[in-house]
């Protein structure tokens, strides 16, 4: 048996992600991202995001496509200096 390792879920309100640590799966993600404090100013659909692990880039949950947010665009920069 293998172990699977433990997700982290959030929710993208422009180009931020708010971390939802209580979130242990997509179903209680959604859920938390439906509030509304979580959602942007003008009141769009939440995005929930997910990341396996701190080193990784933050994805969407829908198609898996990577989110550039404020944090990893100054972690490239770091990188390549």
């Amino acid at each position: 048996m293998s172990t699977r390792k433990a997700v982290e879920w959030g929710v993208l309100i422009g180009e931020t992600v708010r971390p939802l640590p209580k979130a242990q799966n997509v179903t209680q993600a959604r859920l938390m991202a439906a509030k509304p404090g979580n959602r942007g100013r003008r009141g769009h659909a939440p995005v929930v995001v997910f990341r396996d692990s701190a080193r990784d880039m933050w994805k969407r949950y829908q198609d898996q496509a990577p989110v550039p947010t404020q944090f990893d665009l100054f972690d490239l920069f770091e990188q390549e200096a």
